[in-house]
């Protein structure tokens, strides 16, 4: 592949040595150029957006804006460029929602360089709509993203119950359903995903 038709690549990752680490591996590649970094989800967009790169590398867990809204704005607003998640998570739930946001494809961080690149290029000579995309990108539902904000804040069953004017009950049923669309096996693991994935409304008291 000639250098005119090379893959143009943005990286984001919060982790500058792994960052530099795979602008170093991705510019030693045949067909490949990186033409911008970023360390946050809000750069990854104002990157991707400035760039429109075929390719965008993200990480799941940057600071900034929820990963969900990374991958819907950029599949909104830079419809050609195709977004590979590179993370350690081998978390089938987020997977589908990132999946169902727009994200191509998976490449784990610990998979050797050939098969990151093989990637890319595959993931530029298959364009198309991702499969899932026409589902919400939401995890839960309104309810139950009001009980989740309140495990959030640490309250217990009987005061979620009070707050919302709904029985202890219910408010374990909530839970259930939360932790199955989750994968979560605890409240701590819940909240983290929850956060992460933006299902969490910090700005409400």
């Amino acid at each position: 592949m000639t250098g005119a038709a090379s893959v143009s690549v943005v990286i984001a990752d919060d982790h500058e040595l792994f960052r530099g680490g795979l602008r170093a591996m991705l510019t030693a590649a045949d067909g490949v150029r990186v033409v911008g970094e970023a360390a946050t989800h809000d750069e990854a967009y104002e990157q991707t957006i400035a760039t429109r790169p075929d390719v965008l590398l993200l990480d799941v867990e940057m600071p900034g804006i929820p990963v969900l809204s990374t991958i819907s704005r950029v599949r909104a607003e830079a419809p050609g460029t195709r977004i590979l998640i590179v993370t350690m998570h081998r978390d089938r739930v987020l997977a589908n929602h990132l999946r169902a946001a727009g994200a191509a494809g998976f490449v784990s961080k610990s998979a050797p360089a050939s098969e990151l690149v093989d990637a890319i290029h595959s993931a530029v000579a298959t364009p198309g709509p991702v499969p899932g995309m026409e589902h919400s990108a939401s995890v839960l539902s309104l309810r139950e993203k009001e009980v989740m904000r309140l495990i959030a804040q640490g309250r217990s069953n009987d005061d979620i119950a009070r707050s919302l004017s709904i029985s202890v009950g219910t408010v374990k049923r909530h839970n259930t359903n939360i932790f199955a669309k989750l994968g979560a096996t605890s409240r701590t693991e819940a909240v983290a995903k929850a956060s992460r994935l933006g299902e969490i409304d910090s700005a409400r008291p």
